[in-house]
């Protein structure tokens, strides 16, 4: 399963090699936007948000679309700290006292 996850475009980095600045979960990164170089928008601007993954920016978003997959994201790494959470509980063994 592949995952992309929604950044936002802080600033073009290199238009020539298509690359742009974008923040994604509260880190910068710099991503190719080669592959929306046949957008009719033109190349990512500062402000767009793009689907990020493997260091391309894969496609636009809307940002209540990117929002709403960022939530969804929080409530599975919810979700899942919870049971990770329960189950090293479970696991320790109790020492001898």
């Amino acid at each position: 399963m592949c995952l992309g996850i929604p950044g936002h475009v802080l600033a073009p980095v290199d238009t020539g090699k298509q690359v742009v600045l974008v923040e994604v979960r509260g880190q910068s990164q710099q991503v190719s936007a080669s592959m929306l170089l046949d957008d009719p928008s033109g190349p990512p601007q500062a402000g767009d948000w793009v689907v990020v993954h493997l260091g391309f920016a894969m496609s636009r978003m809307d940002e209540a679309e990117a929002q709403s997959v960022l939530q969804g994201l929080d409530d599975l790494n919810d979700m899942y700290a919870g049971q990770l959470d329960a189950h090293a509980s479970a696991s320790q063994v109790q020492q001898p006292g």
